[in-house]
């Protein structure tokens, strides 16, 4: 038990500092939006330079997940024979991936018309030619975070999470800065802002990684069989973040045959929808996977299950109220933010219904990263392909089904719908593999969190409408009645709360106790 609550220690220090720098982050990514908003609005540029950009978007996307998640487990173990060895290994991985990385760029740039006129179908000809030039610069994103991708792997495996996550950041700087200071380019702006942002992010963690001791010039060794293990693992994987990641791009080519400004609509609310996630939960499964990639190694079977059921209980923990909070406040969201400039208020009621739509999906958008973690790590990898497989046609459904219903706001059920019945498949492989025992009682622990969640609610409308009579503006009604419905809920799990409950009131007093110390 003193074992795993070093790990947990070491596990919540992690998720601390990548939960911080991520904050940072996404408050950059905020303003971002925001000057995109006021600039572009929800107009036809916008959707065709969204469009553009999701195609290498995607395709790093893809690497990067599988890379990460095939080459952490592997470098521990090189790691444990050699530091050198693991040094050669590592280079001779970031030479091939940079090489296959140049080459699809190079594809993508010649055939940038034909694929655009292939994903942008749905737009016009003026569309199309303006989608095919964004296209043929952005798929260069494609070389540099493709070698970059072998970078951030290694950060991840030495748990530097500091530089990990500072990283990011440059990337948000550049386009905010482009954006700002070279609007004389219109949408052209964005195009440059991603391109040298994600430039100097890979230079950043070159230079961190070189002083860390990291070897650029060693001699490189191409041992078949460790490109073979690698390969066992990473394919499945590639396999799995292809047709997975591929529904964002389904979505948004699938929004082209809409009204003009719908793929805008629906990547502004996913962005909103993002955050927590990226913020919290993402920060959460970084930080986890390489101490679970240690105990299946060590074959602690014990402490994996442990991780997990508090990890799946956590997820609830923090997800159930903010879910609630958007249903709540979802045009008081999308209008502090985005309303302003060319961002009206009929682009504000669309997007905060297609938010509505994706919150109700939180929880099942956060599980799909801690489930990745436990199957990579135990590497287990072939289920994640299967799943994904069967999500590319089961989204491409139910995006046709919803779409007639709904419009634009159809595509973010879809979404929600399809996650729910993904982590509810994948929570029953899980269960099998890591032979969870204790499952009523998680059960039982979630079923008081909805209980806490209906009455926080109810709590929140009763206010709402309070507010509304007094005609209180949303940047006083939104916060204020947030933070007391929020209070209400930590009240209700206190009372209500279950020994998996009290962990995780406990891990939220512990990082509250670290933040503090942190500022002191």
């Amino acid at each position: 038990m003193s074992d795993l609550k070093e790990t947990y220690s070491q596990i919540a220090r992690a998720s601390l500092v990548i939960m911080v720098l991520t904050l940072a982050d996404k408050i950059l990514a905020v303003l971002k939006e925001m000057l995109v908003a006021h600039r572009f609005g929800v107009s036809a540029e916008l959707d065709v330079f969204n469009v553009a950009y999701a195609l290498p978007g995607i395709i790093t996307l893809i690497f990067s997940g599988a890379f990460v998640s095939a080459f952490v487990p592997l470098y521990l173990e090189w790691s444990r024979l050699s530091s050198g060895l693991a040094n050669r290994y590592t280079l001779a991985l970031l030479y091939a991936v940079t090489l296959l990385s140049g080459l699809l760029a190079v594809l993508g740039a010649v055939f940038s018309p034909f694929l655009f006129s292939l994903i942008g179908y749905g737009f016009g000809p003026e569309e199309r030619q303006l989608g095919a030039v964004m296209e043929r610069c952005l798929v260069f994103l494609v070389l540099i975070d493709g070698s970059g991708t072998v970078l951030r792997a290694l950060l991840h495996a030495r748990k530097k999470f500091f530089s990990l996550s500072a990283a990011p950041l440059l990337i948000n700087v550049v386009i905010i800065a482009m954006v700002v200071f070279a609007d004389r380019l219109g949408i052209y702006s964005l195009v440059w802002g991603f391109l040298l942002g994600t430039l100097f992010k890979v230079i950043y963690m070159a230079v961190v990684i070189q002083r860390d001791g990291f070897n650029f010039a060693a001699r490189v060794s191409f041992d078949p069989s460790v490109l073979k293990a690698f390969l066992v693992l990473a394919l499945p994987l590639i396999g799995s973040e292809l047709v997975a990641n591929s529904n964002l791009l389904v979505d948004q080519v699938m929004a082209t045959q809409l009204s003009p400004g719908s793929v805008s609509t629906l990547r502004y609310a996913m962005r909103i929808n993002d955050l927590p996630i990226q913020i919290v939960v993402i920060g959460l499964t970084r930080a986890i996977f390489p101490f679970i990639s240690d105990q299946a190694l060590s074959g602690d079977h014990d402490g994996l299950r442990h991780v997990f059921s508090r990890g799946v209980v956590f997820l609830g923990f923090l997800t159930f109220p903010i879910t609630c909070v958007i249903a709540l406040f979802s045009e008081d969201i999308v209008t502090i933010l985005l309303q302003r400039g060319a961002f009206d208020e009929a682009a504000t009621r669309g997007t905060a219904a297609t938010l509505v739509l994706y919150g109700l999906g939180l929880f099942f958008y956060a599980y799909s990263f801690l489930n990745a973690t436990f199957f990579s790590a135990m590497k287990d990898t072939r289920p994640l392909f299967y799943m994904g497989c069967l999500s590319v046609v089961a989204n491409i459904g139910l995006n046709l089904l919803f779409m007639r219903l709904l419009g634009v706001q159809g595509i973010a059920l879809s979404t929600t719908v399809l996650l729910a019945l993904n982590s509810m498949v994948f929570f029953v492989l899980l269960r099998k593999r890591l032979r969870l025992t204790n499952v009523l009682e998680t059960l039982n622990s979630f079923l008081r969190m909805a209980l806490a969640v209906a009455g926080m609610y109810l709590a929140g409308f009763l206010l709402q409408g309070l507010a509304h009579s007094m005609q209180t503006g949303p940047w006083i009604r939104f916060p204020a009645i947030s933070v007391l419905v929020g209070l209400l809920y930590l009240l209700m799990i206190r009372l209500l709360k279950t020994r998996q409950l009290e962990d995780c009131l406990d891990i939220c007093y512990g990082l509250i106790r670290m933040l503090k110390r942190t500022g002191a």
